[in-house]
């Protein structure tokens, strides 16, 4: 019997070297992993067209054969193109974080937000104090990557990097005992290190292969 799915979502997890898509069905009760595939990509820097058309046939051959096209398409940038920060913000609750936030981001960017896009993990910490996980990229390199999925007809609804999927991924299955873990994501390019203590994303780093 063929599955009748209510939605279907589509990730992309885009690397320096290599794209993993996935497709995930939505039934009434549960979710299904329609199809998944690797492909190999040369690093997009929009000086290569020829890089570009293979990144865009092998993701249309993909969309064509699963029937892949969706509302609800997941993107994941490369760590390598991201700058991480992490630090610690005093608060009595977590409005006045909200109420914060940019005023700190302005510190720690002292060159400005306005050509940044940005986003950040929360974590309350004992007394009035919480933990920010901060990523940024430059807008001009994710809109050459969001017009470059645009010419797919696949309109971005959620925009990531690894690390912070990676670490969702991992706290469930941290142990209670453990104070610190270390999680290591591992590419023919490049190796993030990250460390997780007590169930809060400290401190990611990631280096290219030389």
């Amino acid at each position: 019997m063929k599955s009748v799915f209510i939605e279907k979502y589509l990730g992309l997890d885009i690397r320096e070297d290599s794209i993993a898509l996935t497709l995930i069905g939505k039934k009434f009760r549960d979710t299904e992993i329609i199809a998944g595939e690797f492909i190999d990509l040369k690093l997009l820097t929009g000086k290569d067209e020829k890089a570009e058309i293979h990144f865009l046939n092998e993701i249309n051959r993909f969309l064509i054969e699963h029937n892949a096209w969706s509302q609800s398409v997941v993107v994941s940038l490369p760590r390598s193109l991201a700058m991480f920060k992490t630090f610690e913000l005093p608060a009595p609750n977590i409005k006045a974080v909200y109420s914060m936030i940019e005023f700190e981001l302005e510190r720690h960017f002292p060159s400005g937000l306005e050509e940044l896009y940005y986003t950040y993990q929360l974590t309350k910490k004992p007394g009035n104090t919480f933990h920010i996980a901060l990523v940024a990229i430059k807008k001009e390199i994710v809109n050459y990557y969001l017009k470059l999925i645009e010419k797919l007809n696949l309109k971005t609804t959620v925009l990531d990097i690894p690390t912070f999927s990676n670490v969702n991924l991992a706290l469930p299955l941290e142990s209670k005992d453990s104070a610190l873990t270390a999680l290591i994501d591992i590419s023919p390019c490049a190796l993030e290190v990250v460390l997780i203590k007590k169930g809060i994303l400290e401190y990611s780093r990631n280096s290219i292969w030389e």
